[in-house]
């Protein structure tokens, strides 16, 4: 079963109506009896399993570079700043 949100043209009242995936949409307000449509909404979802991470297949020489290559970085962009400007 799937919770669909319908929205009446009518009156503006919505609401969720739980029904399955191959039965018809409905086609009244159940307030006043009004055209509704379905309402398109975001649909959260919930990846598990391994695999959906970058970091789950690194190994561990990959991240003791990474973390190198970083510091490294870092302190080369502090040892440029400490520099004085040459004069052109």
């Amino acid at each position: 079963m799937v919770t669909y949100r319908y929205s009446c043209e009518k009156c503006g009242y919505e609401f969720d109506f739980e029904q399955r995936i191959t039965a018809p949409s409905k086609k009244r307000c159940p307030k006043c009896r009004g055209p509704v449509y379905r309402v398109i909404q975001a649909v959260g979802h919930i990846l598990k399993g391994s695999g959906f991470y970058r970091t789950e297949h690194r190994s561990k020489d990959f991240s003791a570079k990474e973390k190198e290559e970083t510091a490294s970085a870092a302190s080369s962009k502090e040892h440029d700043s400490k520099k004085p400007k040459e004069k052109q």
